[in-house]
C-alpha cells in the first residue's frame, strides 16, 4: 500500500456510513451464531465447498477456500473483531468458534458491531424472507421492499426464487383483472412506504433476464391468470408489470435498486435495462454490484443517463480489481453524486470485513488520483465521504 493510500485509509477511520444494502438476519439467528453457522451464511458458502465436524473435512475445506476473496475479507473481519492474529483454519477453529459464541451471549453484540465498529448510522435492509421488515430495529434498519413477487402473479401458484407470490402473501382474490392487479400492487407499495420503506429492490436477475421489452396490454393480459399461457405470454405480463413498477417508483419518489450482473447470467448485464431506463427518466435506477462481470455497462449507463447510479455493494469482496476498475471509470465519467456502497451481507462479522474491503479499495484508487495530481487529498476524502454517506443520505432522503 502506498503512503498516500495509507493516509487516505487512516482518514477513513470512524467514517460515518449509510450502508445502502444488506440482508442482516434477525436477532434470533445472530444471538445463536457460531463459526459453523457464520460460514454457512456468508458468501464463502457460495464457493460450493462443504465441511463437517471432522478435522480432515475442515482441513480440505480451508485448503480450497483460503485464497478466495470472500474468505479473505471474512477472516480479516473476524481477526479484527475478536482480537485474533492467527489464520482461520482447522487448527484454530475452536478458538474462533468460542470467541464468536462468547461475544454472542450479549444480545446486542451484533448490533454493536454495526453501530460502533462499522460506524453505520443507517442500514437499508432487504429482508427478502419478509419483504418490508426492519428486523424490529427501526432506528438502525430502514426497510427496502423487494418487488420480485409481483412479476410472479401471473398465477397464484407461481413463486419467485425466494418463494413469494402476492396472491399468497396478501390473500388477493384470484378473479381480479389485470388493471385491478396493478392497482393492488400500487396500493401495497404505498402502504409499505407509509410503514417506513424507503426504496424498492429488484433481484430479478436471479429469476430471469433484465430485458424488459415493451409489451402491449393485450399481450400482458394473455399471460395473466391464464393456465394455457406460454413462456412468451408470461414474459409479456412480467415486462408490463416491471414497467408499471418503474412508473410507481417515480411517482412515489422511491429509488429502484436493481441487482445486475451475476445471477442467471443470461441477459443479466445492466445494458439490458437501457430501454426502461430511457423510458422512465424520473425513476432513479440504482444499479448494484457494478453489473459484474459487465462493469462497463454500468459506467456507460451512468454516463448517458442522469437517472442512473452505481452502487458498489458486494463488489469489493467479490472482486477487488473489478471494483477498482469501476471506481476509476466512475470518477472520470460520472459526477460526485453517482456512487454509493452497501455491504450486502447477512451477518455483522461479514459486514465488518466488507466495510474494510471497501475502504481499502477506495483509498487505493483515490491515492492513484492524488499521486497523479488529478485530485487533491482533500478532494479524495470529500469524494469518499460522498460515497459512504452523503450520496445515500440524499438519495434515500434520510
Amino acid at each position: 500500500m502506498s503512503q498516500t493510500a495509507q493516509e487516505l485509509l487512516t482518514a477513513l477511520d470512524g467514517q460515518r456510513i449509510i450502508n445502502t444494502h444488506c440482508h442482516h438476519l434477525d436477532d434470533s439467528f445472530q444471538n445463536k451464531l457460531n463459526l459453523e453457522s457464520l460460514l454457512r451464511n456468508t458468501y464463502v458458502s457460495w464457493c460450493g465447498v462443504d465441511f463437517d465436524e471432522t478435522v480432515e473435512k475442515r482441513r480440505a475445506y480451508f485448503q480450497q477456500v483460503r485464497f478466495n476473496s470472500y474468505f479473505h475479507w471474512l477472516e480479516i473481519g473476524l481477526q479484527h473483531l475478536y482480537d485474533l492474529s492467527m489464520p482461520l483454519n482447522e487448527s484454530t477453529w475452536e478458538l474462533f468458534d468460542e470467541r464468536i459464541k462468547a461475544a454472542g451471549r450479549d444480545p446486542n453484540h451484533h448490533l454493536g458491531i454495526l453501530k460502533n465498529q462499522c460506524h453505520y448510522e443507517q442500514i437499508l435492509l432487504d429482508a427478502y424472507w419478509a419483504p418490508g421488515s426492519d428486523n424490529g430495529h427501526p432506528e438502525l434498519f430502514k426497510p427496502v421492499y423487494r418487488i420480485n413477487q409481483f412479476l410472479f402473479g401471473y398465477s397464484p401458484e407461481a413463486k419467485d426464487h425466494n418463494g413469494n407470490n402476492p396472491f399468497q402473501n396478501y390473500h388477493w382474490s384470484t378473479t381480479i383483472s389485470l388493471d385491478e392487479y396493478i392497482t393492488l400492487m400500487e396500493h401495497q407499495i404505498i402502504e409499505q412506504k407509509k410503514a417506513g420503506c424507503i426504496a424498492l429492490k429488484s433481484a430479478l436477475a436471479y429469476d430471469r433476464g433484465l430485458d424488459f421489452s415493451d409489451p402491449s396490454i393485450v399481450q400482458a393480459q394473455r399471460g395473466f391468470q391464464n393456465p394455457n399461457a406460454g413462456p412468451a405470454e408470461i414474459k409479456a405480463f412480467q415486462n408490463y408489470v416491471f414497467r408499471q413498477l418503474c412508473r410507481i417508483a417515480a411517482e412515489q419518489n422511491l429509488p429502484l435498486q436493481c441487482h445486475t450482473g451475476l445471477g442467471r447470467l443470461e441477459k443479466t448485464n445492466a445494458m439490458q435495462m437501457k430501454p426502461v431506463i430511457e423510458e422512465y427518466p424520473d425513476t432513479q435506477f440504482v444499479l448494484f454490484h457494478g453489473g459484474y462481470p459487465w462493469i462497463q455497462d454500468v459506467c456507460a449507463l451512468v454516463h448517458n443517463f442522469p437517472n442512473v447510479y452505481a452502487d458498489l455493494c458486494w463488489l469489493p469482496i467479490l472482486s477487488g480489481p473489478s471494483c477498482k476498475s469501476l471506481v476509476r471509470e466512475m470518477i472520470e465519467i460520472g459526477t460526485l453524486d453517482r456512487m454509493m456502497w452497501g455491504c450486502d451481507t447477512w451477518t455483522s462479522e461479514e459486514s465488518y470485513g466488507a466495510m474494510i474491503a471497501a475502504k481499502q479499495v477506495l483509498s487505493a484508487v483515490f491515492a492513484e488520483y492524488v499521486d497523479d495530481g488529478y485530485l487533491s487529498c482533500t478532494d479524495a476524502i470529500d469524494f469518499m465521504d460522498h460515497i459512504f454517506y452523503r450520496n445515500p443520505k440524499e438519495m434515500f432522503r434520510l
